[in-house]
This record gives structure tokens, sequence and C-alpha cells, in this order.
């Protein structure tokens, strides 16, 4: 798989598997925790390799889906915040008042803001297609 690698420590492999960035030797032994547990990240095991709780592997993910979800992350609040920029003379008029600076720059932060919360909204309730994938069991 093309993309960027790193590794990860198996916290758990019950419903769905879960791991954390692995950073340091004594963290494949750890039996405490830490911080790191509470940003976990679910991954794939599309090769179907023999994993346990606590093994270190190697995860992989793929460019495509990460410029996909740029594009849904900043193009798309920019784009809407251009949108209330041109839009906002038109909704002012519709209520019978002038438009001034001060009112366009709330439409655009308006547009930006609303549009940033449905995303945040919709990708944590439908993740982005495109986890991480085990690649290789060290």
């Amino acid at each position: 798989m093309e993309g960027n690698t790193e590794k990860a420590l198996i916290i758990s492999t019950e419903n769905k598997i879960e791991a954390v960035h692995f950073e340091m030797e004594e963290c494949a032994t750890c039996t405490t925790g830490c911080a790191k547990i509470k940003n976990s990240f679910e991954v794939l095991n599309p090769f179907e390799l023999e994993i346990k709780k606590g093994f270190v592997v190697v995860v992989s993910t793929n460019k495509k889906f990460k410029v996909l979800q740029g594009i849904f992350s900043l193009l798309i609040p920019f784009l809407c915040a251009v949108a209330g920029y041109i839009s906002g003379p038109s909704i002012c008029a519709f209520f019978g008042k002038p438009i001034s600076n001060d009112a366009r720059a709330l439409f655009v932060l308006l547009f930006l803001a609303l549009s940033s919360a449905v995303i945040f909204a919709i990708t944590r309730k439908n993740p982005m297609p495109g986890k991480p994938e085990i690649v290789e069991v060290i």
C-alpha cells in the first residue's frame, strides 16, 4: 500500500482492532497504560495477519484517502466562506438592510463555522474511508 507508514501498538482486538502510536520500546511491555490510550485509533487488518493485544505493527494510510480528507476538511469550508461573502448582500437585501463590511465579514465567518460544524458532525458519525491498515507485524 502506498502512503505513510508508522509503528503502532495494538491495545485491543475485541470487536475492532484498536492501536496507539508506538514511540518507545517500553510501550510494548507496558501494563499500566498511559494517556496515549485515550487517543487510540481503529486499524484494519486486510491481510488477516495474526495479531494480539500488545503486538507492535506497521500501519499505513493511503494517500488518496488523505487527499479526500483534506478536500472535505479544508476546501469545502473555504468555498462556503466564499459563498458567505458573495451571498451576504442578497441576504441583507432580503431583510431590507444595507450591506456593510462588518456584515460581510460576519457572513463569511458564519458560513465558515456552519460548514465546519456540519463536516465535523458528519465525519464523527460516519468516519471517512481510508482507515490505517496493518501491513506488517514486528
